[in-house]
């Protein structure tokens, strides 16, 4: 298996930090190289602060892995030619998309990738990593991030702000959970070069500790 090389197929969102850690994993069985292909379609005015908190994390996860990450900036609908063109560049020999992933594409595009990955890349396998595999227990069912800030309160706790201040402990991007009348969700921040997600009920973040370590 040496002359294996995996690239995993992804875009914005949770599901791809599930997916590289996948193709991490068969790269470290087999012991060969991963790339990262993240294909960035979306407008930047309206995604700005969803990028800012996932292109650390998967840099940390490419970091990590050994893995080479490789960002693709096109429209929607040039998401073959980007795929096809970067697997004949790396010589790659297994493509990773997730299903949820590819049925987004397949969408936009009007037509499955899968068919034409298939055809244009002959020489690679493509694997569809099926969505109950890819994704996290729950669907990413959050607003569009926003910038907001954690105030320091006296019992140790964080009060969540839209407006920086002389309490103003942390700043970062705040995802409110969809169907919730109160400031529900997720906080990002950055420390120390990590990306840290701590929750947020009703407006107050009891402490600094990152989801993945609860």
């Amino acid at each position: 298996m040496a002359q294996e090389r995996i690239l995993v197929c992804i875009n914005y969102g949770q599901q791809g930090e599930r997916l590289i850690k996948r193709g991490a994993s068969i790269a470290e069985k087999w012991d060969c190289s991963l790339f990262i292909l993240v294909f960035d379609a979306l407008p930047e005015e309206d995604y700005r602060n969803d990028k800012s908190v996932d292109m650390p994390i998967f840099q940390e996860l490419a970091d990590k892995y050994n893995g080479e990450l490789i960002i693709e900036n096109s429209h929607a609908h040039a998401i073959t030619k980007v795929i096809t063109k970067t697997a004949k560049d790396l010589d790659a020999t297994q493509i990773i998309v997730g299903q949820r992933t590819e049925n987004i594409w397949t969408t936009l595009i009007g037509g499955s990738i899968i068919d034409i990955l298939l055809e244009e890349v002959p020489e690679a396998d493509l694997h569809v990593v099926p969505k109950p595999r890819a994704d996290e227990p729950e669907d990413w069912d959050f607003e569009l991030g926003v910038t907001a800030y954690l105030d320091q309160q006296p019992d140790g706790t964080y009060e969540l702000s839209f407006n920086q201040d002389e309490d103003t402990a942390h700043e970062g991007i705040f995802f409110k959970h969809l169907n919730t009348d109160f400031n529900n969700g997720i906080f990002a921040l950055e420390d120390e070069k990590r990306i840290y997600e701590v929750r947020v009920k009703e407006g107050i973040v009891s402490k600094l500790v990152d989801i993945d370590e609860e």
